[in-house]
């Protein structure tokens, strides 16, 4: 590479890509912060070709990505290798009925298994679209279907997400006692059937913004039984619950990898009006939000902060709205436990030592191509986390830990592997004083 002096200007003359048989040029594009004919100054050009393979890592398009640049005297030559992933998933779906991993190791009712096929199209017409398709059987029965793109126009900032989801259960949480899910099983018939349809319109305006306004309607009826065993869940008795809901997300990303970030910051910002219409059964507003961030302290230590909260304006909020930790988002520790309010904060606190460097290894017996080569790395995590759920849900049963501050410490060890696999060994304390191992899939860290 030719040395360059530090105030010297470049022009970009070349932007050469290759591996991409099926991703359009375009795409790839898109993600560039510059474009052919600007300036450049020399001094920028490493934290450029950094920034270009985040953003096209976070597209989650590709296993690998190399990005590399040589100079003449006044121009500049962009080189971007990419490796694609595999698209297309026709995948059989055998999942717990449980919230997480260790709640239904901990059940122990083994039987209680869904089945069913899941077709995922990434990168659908090479165009970075992504279609849905699930179909389920089981203690849930599901059939759903989501698709969204940003092509509505050429500079790509413009787009749209559609889904549709059909979901009927034989068995429900229908209550909670001392903080753990009461559930009642029909073994013939359904308890619970809900329609949900959502359109949304999106827009970025730059790579790491985002901007979401969607409309919801959603249509939910339960068995008598369950009305009866708890008149909360929906509200006075009632049997059907229904509502149309406006909501506005704002998404500034700012992360090195979102599977497992460890440098950057994150934030979100939504509000919600839900209850549009007059025969809606709930009219409420509510606001939520997360900050995030990850700040490498050395080459092999790396700390994360997450927290988020939410809040909801109403003083008729039913069981069946009412989840706050323990479902999506929980407490490390406190995998058994769910808490139900109309608002919470979450916080985790994360010391991740890095114990195997990144390697990158062909595996054995595995023919050439997209699952030939595959990256690998793993952590050793000390954290702290805490939470607070507020204690004003209607109910007759006795949980305790609404309206107390939570808190736990723990250790364990994360493995993080290529097709965004990682894979958690947890050690955790609680405030009641129970420990334990817990078992997950996916990033300790607050989801998107």
């Amino acid at each position: 590479m030719v040395q360059t002096t530090y105030s010297q200007q470049l022009v970009v003359n070349s932007i050469n890509i290759s591996g991409n048989k099926i991703t359009h040029r375009r795409i790839i594009l898109r993600e560039l912060v510059f474009s052919q004919g600007d300036s450049i100054g020399t001094a920028r050009l490493s934290t450029l070709a950094t920034k270009i393979k985040e953003n096209l890592d976070n597209t989650l398009l590709f296993n690998f990505v190399t990005v590399s640049f040589d100079t003449t005297r006044n121009q500049v030559n962009w080189n971007i290798f990419i490796e694609e992933r595999w698209y297309v998933w026709p995948i059989p779906i055998i999942e717990y009925a449980d919230r997480n991993l260790s709640a239904f190791l901990k059940n122990g009712d083994y039987t209680r298994v869904n089945f069913g096929a899941f077709v995922k199209v990434n990168n659908f017409r090479g165009l970075h679209e992504n279609l849905r398709i699930r179909l389920v059987a089981g203690h849930r029965k599901q059939v759903a279907l989501q698709y969204n793109t940003f092509n509505l126009n050429r500079n790509k900032k413009h787009g749209i997400e559609t889904w549709i989801s059909y979901n009927a259960n034989n068995e429900v949480a229908y209550t909670s006692f001392n903080n753990t899910p009461i559930i009642h099983r029909a073994y013939e018939g359904t308890v619970r059937s809900t329609f949900i349809s959502e359109v949304a319109y999106l827009y970025r305006p730059a790579h790491r913004w985002y901007h979401k306004f969607s409309f919801t309607h959603l249509q939910s009826f339960i068995s008598d039984t369950i009305a009866s065993m708890n008149p909360f869940y929906f509200g006075n008795g009632k049997t059907n619950f229904q509502f149309n809901q406006i909501k506005y997300k704002l998404i500034n990303d700012n992360r090195d990898f979102k599977i497992f970030p460890l440098k950057g910051y994150y934030f979100d910002l939504e509000f919600a009006r839900m209850g549009l219409f007059k025969p809606d059964d709930l009219k409420q507003w509510f606001v939520s939000g997360s900050f995030r961030y990850y700040k490498p302290i050395s080459s092999w230590l790396y700390w994360a902060f997450d927290a988020m909260g939410k809040k909801s304006f109403t003083s008729n909020f039913p069981f069946f709205q009412s989840d706050a930790s323990g479902f999506k988002n929980y407490i490390r520790g406190y995998e058994y436990y769910i808490t139900n309010g109309s608002g919470y904060v979450l916080n985790k606190n994360t010391l991740n030592i890095r114990i195997v460097a990144p390697k990158i290894v062909n595996l054995p017996f595995v023919p050439d191509g997209k699952f030939k080569k595959a990256h690998f790395t793993a952590f050793w995590s000390f954290f702290s986390d805490t939470g607070y759920t507020s204690n004003d849900l209607t109910r007759s049963e006795p949980n305790l830990l609404e309206g107390k501050f939570l808190y736990s410490l723990g250790t364990g060890l994360y493995l993080v592997a290529y097709y965004d696999i990682v894979f958690r060994v947890e050690y955790s304390i609680n405030r009641l004083g129970e420990s334990g191992f817990f078992l997950h899939f996916g990033t300790p860290f607050l989801n998107d």
